[in-house]
Parts: C-alpha cells; sequence; structure tokens
C-alpha cells in the first residue's frame, strides 16, 4: 500500500483504543501503542510472530510440592511390579527442552473487530538417561520394554510439527478516552499429532483436542504513565476418542481407544505497566487452572491410573520489556511499524504442573 494509506492504517491501529487522532506514542493507551489488544486497524491486517524457549526436569506434585520430574519412577524397585523374574532399582532422569513459535493474524472487519487465526508449531526434545542397578539389568529392562510390552527403546527423542490453530474474533464492545474492554471468541481445531502410545517419551506439539474458547480483556490507563491490563479465558476442551494404554506405562501392554474428556480450564492475567517514551515495562500475575481429566473405556476396563492427579493449578508470574517502534516509523528510522516485546514467565507455585520458565519474543506489525 501506500505511504499515505500505511499512515492511515497506522493512526487507526494507535487509536482504536483511545478513540483520540495520532499523537506521539506515549499520548496513546498502552493498549494501542503497544498492540497489548490484538485488534487490527479497520480495512488492514495485523500479524504478530512469538517465539518461545522453555526447558524443565522438575515439577509440582499432587501436593504442590515440588519434586524431580521423575519421581515416583526414578529409584523404584522393580520387584514391586509384580512381574515374574523381574527385579532391579530403576534410576531415571528426564529433562525437556521446548522450542515454540506461533503466528497470529488479523483483519480488521471494522474498527471494533477483528477476525484471525492463531497457527503454532513446536520442536520438543526429551532427554533422558536411564539405567537398571541389579536385577534385570539396563538391556534387561529395554528387553521388556520392546518385546513384552510392545514399547519404542526407551530414550532420547525430538518431535516437531504444528499444533492446534484456532480460528475466532475480537470484538471491542466498549472504549473511551481512558479505558476499552474486548470480547473474544474462538475455535481451536485438534489437529496436531497424537500422542504416540507406543513411545514413552513422546511429546507431541499439542493435545489434539478440539476447545471452544472465551475471551475479556479489559485495559485501563491508571495515569503517569501507568496502565492495567485484566484478562479472564475460559476453554471448553470437546470430548473425542485416543488410543491410549489404560493403565500403569511398565505393566500394561494392551492398547485401547478410550473416550477423552480432558479438563476445561481457566486462564487469568493481571497485568501491571508503565511507560517510558517509546518504552513499557510490565509486571504480571498468570493463574492457570483446569479440572480433572476423563478417560472412560466403552469395554468397561479401569482407566483410573489416567484419571489421577489430573486437576491442574500453576500461578506464575511474567515480566516484560516492550519497545513500540510506531515513532522511528513515522521518522523513517525503521521500513515496517514494529513492536517489540521480551517476556520471561516463570512458576513459582503449582498442582500437577511442570516448574517451567519460559521466554518468549515477539513481534507486531501491520500492513
Amino acid at each position: 500500500m501506500s505511504k499515505a494509506s500505511a499512515i492511515r492504517a497506522a493512526a487507526g491501529l494507535l487509536c482504536l483504543a483511545a478513540g483520540s487522532p495520532p499523537a506521539a506514542a506515549d499520548e496513546l493507551s498502552a493498549a494501542a501503542a503497544h498492540g497489548l489488544d490484538g485488534m487490527a486497524p479497520a480495512g488492514h491486517w495485523a500479524a504478530r510472530l512469538t517465539l518461545l524457549r522453555n526447558d524443565y526436569d522438575h515439577r509440582f506434585d499432587d501436593n504442590g510440592e515440588r519434586v524431580d520430574f521423575d519421581a515416583g519412577y526414578d529409584g523404584l524397585d522393580l520387584a514391586g511390579l509384580g512381574i515374574p523374574g523381574v527385579s532391579g532399582v530403576l534410576h531415571l532422569d528426564t529433562s525437556v527442552v521446548t522450542e515454540y513459535g506461533e503466528l497470529m493474524f488479523g483483519y480488521g472487519v471494522g474498527e471494533d473487530l477483528t477476525v484471525g487465526a492463531i497457527v503454532p508449531f513446536a520442536r520438543t526434545r526429551s532427554k533422558l538417561r536411564v539405567a537398571v542397578d541389579g536385577g534385570i539389568g539396563t538391556a534387561g529392562l529395554q528387553a521388556l520394554l520392546t518385546g513384552a510390552l510392545g514399547y519404542k527403546p526407551l530414550r532420547s527423542t525430538s518431535s516437531s510439527g504444528l499444533g492446534d490453530p484456532t480460528v475466532g474474533a475480537l470484538w471491542r464492545f466498549y472504549k473511551s478516552e481512558r479505558d476499552s474492554a474486548i470480547l473474544g471468541f474462538g475455535v481451536r481445531f485438534g489437529v496436531a499429532p497424537a500422542d504416540d502410545p507406543d513411545d514413552l517419551a513422546d511429546v507431541p506439539p499439542g493435545d489434539g483436542s478440539t476447545d471452544l474458547r472465551y475471551r475479556l480483556e479489559y485495559f485501563r490507563d491508571l495515569g503517569a504513565g501507568y496502565d492495567l491490563r485484566v484478562l479472564a479465558e475460559y476453554q471448553v476442551q470437546l470430548e473425542d476418542k485416543v488410543t491410549m494404554r489404560p493403565g500403569n506405562p511398565l505393566t500394561t501392554a494392551t492398547k485401547e481407544r478410550l473416550v477423552r474428556n480432558l479438563g476445561n480450564f481457566w486462564e487469568y492475567d493481571v497485568e501491571l505497566g508503565k511507560r517510558f517514551g517509546d518504552w513499557r515495562v510490565s509486571a504480571t500475575w498468570h493463574r492457570y487452572q483446569e479440572e480433572p481429566d476423563r478417560y472412560a473405556s466403552r469395554i468397561g476396563t479401569d482407566t483410573s491410573f489416567l484419571n489421577a492427579n489430573t486437576d491442574t493449578l500453576a500461578d506464575q508470574y511474567r515480566l516484560s520489556l516492550t519497545w513500540s517502534g510506531i515513532n522511528a516509523w513515522r521518522a523513517g528510522r525503521v521500513p515496517l511499524p514494529l513492536i517489540v516485546k521480551l517476556e520471561m514467565q516463570d512458576a513459582f507455585h503449582g498442582r500437577n504442573f511442570v516448574d517451567v520458565r519460559d521466554v518468549y519474543l515477539r513481534v507486531t506489525s501491520f500492513f
């Protein structure tokens, strides 16, 4: 598009929440100047690329205690499994590294309505060290897994691919000079590859569940450069069918097509930001809370092992630094109107959740 058209599009994006004519970035609402709300200018596109990396080797157990990721298996006496001729002490050490990307793009149907999609992709590496002291030894355990139980060898693995994409809309139903509010609705389609029931270390790029997503978000400029963002999102995970082993993976050889109903979950954000010209720093409290998963067998197989300890809670904090390049673009110092955000998120409390630290890079532009 022409330079004049681009400037009008930029003005439209920046003034969507503020409802005022173009001005310096520090005079606009934080939601507009720093791309917090995900809205696109009317008649134009907005795009955001998110890159994430995390790693973990600990988790929060059902009692909320921070434990080693392999707690319950590391140090296990294999004789307790009750398999004739199987004994020895299992030593297991697992660490997981995830590299995740997400492309979000939306089109401004009107000043207060954006439709769009989110396309995620991920690569996960599970690093395993396994040994058995005494008894059947390490080779004997691998032979048991790959023979009688039908597993692939227990080893480090890597998996990658597209996750579960979302299609939806954002509607800004309220705005004033100081605040705005947005409702969102989307459908996340469960198309990610299924978890391999024959690979104990497999971590797929998504859960493959189709979900309904509902979102309410509120932004307010508090004065003196401070701003507030509050979010609540509810996701309904629809019932589907998956092929899994219904019992303890170290003793279950059979696979079955099970009815799966992953727990619905809430996510909440409370974010306080402070702007310094084109820069913004912020701190966020984030909560993730999921109901228990439910697996059921059509032939009456006991699925209690899969259902146990699946109600999830995570409290995390985020710290972020954002640069709004709108002024730099207007001055001709950068070729595109960019907003760049660097963010760190860390879990400090949880239940049945990994003790994970995420590092994000987000780049937003529009055209």
